[in-house]
């Protein structure tokens, strides 16, 4: 041994030590366990955020009146029926309904244009979820009864030429909507409402018979079961 050197038992350094590197490991395990769960949260928000941009996306390519249903400046405030049913038996039915109005392409049409006929009145506008939940359904049905003689006719209670026709184009809707905004008067939904068969929600559908008066009102998104044996009923008298 060289004079004047003191040579230390290497284990006896790693023992000494041994208790200060387990505190300090310990000391450390909270705070990268505090570290990984913030990566963590931080990769589940990314991923959140990318799949609500993916969501609308979509929403916006599927349905050109999505922006109009829930952008910022949308008022998305309606009245909804239950889709409750009410017939008319022949001897209680309201006055025929007269009215008069603007479609959307600017003719005119008055109740004489449906005289004689069956006919179908659906009050709707654009941004209206259940309005676009039956659009479909009216649609077929009109197809389905238009040989039949059954003249459909939609009155939009809010919305400009523009919109109705942009939706009538989404949904293929190829039968005229009266332009009829309360902000313009509503005469034709007052005209319904004369008659005695307000329509108090959006949507509400009409069937009418050929002299004119109401057989029976859905107030509320329709089934297109129950409107098509509404209509074939007043066809078949």
């Amino acid at each position: 041994m060289t004079p004047g050197i003191r040579h230390h038992d290497s284990r006896f350094a790693q023992n000494r030590f041994a208790p200060h590197r387990a505190a300090q490991q310990s000391a450390d395990r909270p705070q990268a366990r505090r570290a990984a769960g913030r990566g963590i949260r931080r990769l589940v928000a990314a991923a959140l955020a990318a799949g609500v941009a993916l969501s609308l996306a979509a929403c916006s390519n599927a349905d050109p009146l999505a922006e109009q249903q829930y952008g910022d400046s949308a008022d998305k405030g309606y009245i909804s029926g239950t889709g409750a049913v009410k017939e008319f038996a022949a001897d209680q039915r309201p006055a025929p309904v007269t009215f008069s109005g603007t479609t959307e392409d600017g003719r005119q049409v008055t109740q004489d244009d449906l005289s004689g006929k069956v006919s179908v009145v659906n009050f709707w506008y654009a941004a209206c979820p259940p309005c676009r939940a039956e659009a479909g359904d009216l649609k077929t049905l009109h197809s389905e009864f238009e040989s039949q003689g059954v003249e459909f006719l939609g009155v939009n209670v809010r919305d400009g030429g523009e919109t109705a026709q942009a939706f009538e184009r989404n949904y293929g809707i190829d039968y005229p909507s009266v332009l009829d905004a309360e902000a313009a008067g509503g005469t034709v939904q007052a005209a319904f409402a004369a008659a005695g068969v307000p329509p108090k929600a959006v949507p509400t559908t009409v069937v009418i018979g050929r002299d004119g008066r109401v057989t029976a009102t859905i107030l509320g998104q329709l089934d297109a079961g129950t409107l098509r044996a509404l209509i074939k009923t007043a066809v078949a008298e």
